[in-house]
């Protein structure tokens, strides 16, 4: 389903595209964690992604 079909059948439209700009952001914090060697703020950025994952597959079901 593409964004666009989400957005006009959810009514969490907005929800999903705040979601979906974390997880950008969030992927873009574990590339320069790992480019720099910070395994505490790679760690912290990997949890972060898995939940904002897990909360976009729950609004998206």
């Amino acid at each position: 389903m593409t964004y666009s079909q989400r957005l006009g059948s959810s009514g969490d439209a907005s929800d999903i595209l705040y979601l979906e700009q974390q997880i950008a952001v969030a992927k873009q914090v574990i590339k320069r964690a790992e480019a720099a060697g910070h395994k505490e703020a790679l760690e912290e950025a990997m949890n972060k992604l898995a939940e904002l994952e897990t909360e976009l597959d729950e609004l998206e079901n």
